[in-house]
């Protein structure tokens, strides 16, 4: 039985999405924990850049697939010993993926690293997790059916609420309410693509009114007299009555002499007539009830649509990883300036607010250092002042990742001094070769000192799950934001002195500079004869001289007012 369920787990994307079946005989293998083999680092190596690993304190922060691709990568880097990350990854593994075939088969693979045998336990878990698994599938069958067909897609985003899509295709509630958890058991089983398409459905749909959420979580008692013991003798209740109600609204609608002054039936007089018609002594008690229970629903559908958009984060992000998909990249975008609007205008605690932004800055690492491009209303969400204030609020580590951005994307030079300047204040908070390489470049103007913090730059760069590919990017950068800095104080510069300073040769550095001034238009020009670059000092911008005495001028005058009031 449980063979036939896993196989079904691959099968079920094309029945769930409405595409053709796959035409490749192969099953496709799960994305799990795909990490850069660069070889491991020797002892001493290891040992130092011990110090500068942040896994420890990013991965309280994500969600568990995350921190399964974050320690089997980890396990091959060689920082820590091998067979206690295997390990770790077992134990996550355990407790996060859906154990079907291909996964036992890796799972089977990494206890023959550690040279034990596979516990019986991973097999009576399987068999639980796919058992739920299938009950989730078969549930949730006839709306699938349903989204597989265009048509019927498309009504969908027509329907004014949750009961008359459900009566429409002739579907229980409880069978939509089933779609974002059987997405869950997809999302564990590998298949973060067709969770992610299942979720966008779900969030399209029309959500259940007030009336109808107050039945639900009803369980038992009495409405308007009439008891009932279960939740669908309540949905009885409950249509019988939206049929009268409705009736009567017809009838306003029609009597009316002038449709703009009908009296038509709000979501309050609905209610008030559903659950008070008949008990109008009871009328302001109720009331009162009725506006906590739509104050409760409020904060739970709150709830759900953080718990959606973070779960589409979480597969996009996922899916890019794996597939290289464009569109997962977009996605991936969307659903982070989705998520920062969402906590710009929830009404959750500040407290809470505070640590699903933390959250948030640490998966925004992953959009950008991990997918093929990095858009960049990422990067602004990411550098932006609001941004930086929970980075020295909530996780100063994150500096590192602040820092690397201002290395790895030209289009930042705008920024780099003002965000360098609270890199420079955060120090005590935190500090690695990547911030105190520009603090030596951009605050002490020490170049000797930039030049050995960029040589160990290297080392925590390869060690880094996030910065692992991006080194030579990075170098290339880094040595280009030292010539930068070093032209702007300098009209002459010796090459010989320059390839010192970019740990470089000298032939090699000439023909770099030769190619810098090329690409990058750069108004200089190379004197062979003395073996010195010219810099040919460019008239100040008047424009931009007013936008830097203007740009802190808010700021200032905030200060001025606040210290006139203290003395």
């Amino acid at each position: 039985h449980s063979g036939s369920v896993s196989a079904r787990i691959w099968r079920e994307r094309s029945a769930a999405m409405g595409k053709k079946a796959a035409e490749k005989k192969e099953e496709p293998k799960p994305k799990v924990a795909e990490a850069v083999d660069e070889g491991p680092l020797d002892e001493e190596t290891a040992k130092d850049l011990a110090q500068y690993d942040l896994l420890p304190r990013i991965t309280p922060f994500l969600d568990r697939h995350f921190v399964i691709n974050m320690l089997n990568d980890a396990r091959i880097c060689g920082i820590y010993k091998a067979e206690d990350v295997t390990r770790a990854v077992l134990d996550v593994c355990y407790e996060t993926l859906l154990p079907h075939d291909d996964v036992l088969g890796w799972v089977e693979e990494m206890y023959t690293n550690i040279s034990e045998p596979v516990p019986a336990k991973w097999e009576e878990h399987k068999e639980t997790l796919l058992e739920s698994f299938q009950e989730s599938e078969d549930k949730v069958m006839p709306l699938l059916k349903i989204l597989e067909e265009e048509k019927k897609v498309e009504k969908i985003q027509g329907f004014k609420s949750r009961a008359e899509m459900c009566d429409e295709f002739e579907i229980g509630p409880d069978v939509v309410e089933e779609l974002p958890r059987y997405a869950k058991k997809l999302f564990d089983a590998g298949r973060y693509d067709v969770s992610l398409k299942l979720l966008k459905y779900y969030m399209n749909m029309p959500q259940a009114g007030t009336a109808f959420f107050v039945i639900q979580h009803l369980g038992s008692g009495e409405l308007e007299g009439e008891r009932f013991s279960s939740e669908e003798d309540a949905e009885k209740v409950y249509k019988r009555y939206e049929g009268e109600l409705r009736a009567e609204q017809g009838k306003q609608e029609k009597g009316a002499a002038d449709a703009s002054k009908a009296v038509l039936l709000t979501d309050n007089d609905f209610a008030e007539r559903l659950f008070f018609g008949r008990n109008r002594d009871r009328i302001l008690d109720m009331r009162v009830w009725w506006e906590k229970e739509q104050a409760r629903k409020q904060a739970v559908d709150e709830a759900g649509d953080r718990q959606l958009i973070w779960g589409s984060l979480a597969a996009a992000i996922l899916w890019g990883s794996s597939d290289a998909c464009d569109e997962a990249v977009a996605e991936s975008a969307k659903m982070i300036v989705k998520m920062d609007e969402h906590l710009e205008n929830s009404k959750a605690p500040k407290r809470e607010v505070l640590l699903h932004r933390t959250w948030l800055l640490h998966w925004t690492l992953f959009a950008i250092f991990r997918l093929d491009n990095t858009e960049a209303k990422v990067l602004d969400f990411f550098l932006s002042e609001k941004s930086l204030s929970i980075i020295s609020l909530s996780c100063p580590h994150l500096f590192r990742y602040v820092g690397a951005c201002l290395i790895l994307h030209k289009r930042l030079k705008h920024i780099v001094k003002d965000t360098v300047w609270i890199i420079h204040h955060e120090a005590v908070s935190y500090s690695d070769p990547i911030t105190r390489f520009l603090l030596a470049l951009y605050t002490e103007m020490d170049y000797d000192e930039a030049q050995g913090e960029l040589q160990r730059c290297e080392q925590v760069c390869k060690a880094d799950y996030f910065l692992k590919p991006h080194w030579q990017e990075f170098q290339e950068n880094a040595r280009l934001h030292i010539f930068e800095s070093y032209c702007r104080i300098h009209q002459c510069i010796n090459i010989q002195m320059i390839a010192e300073k970019l740990n470089m040769e000298a032939e090699e550095a000439e023909l770099w500079i030769v190619k810098l001034i090329q690409n990058a238009k750069l108004d200089a020009r190379i004197d062979s004869e003395k073996s010195r670059v010219v810099m040919t000092k460019a008239p100040p911008n008047v424009y931009q001289q007013v936008i830097e005495k203007t740009k802190n001028l808010a700021f200032r005058s905030t200060m001025l007012v606040s210290n006139l009031e203290k003395s």
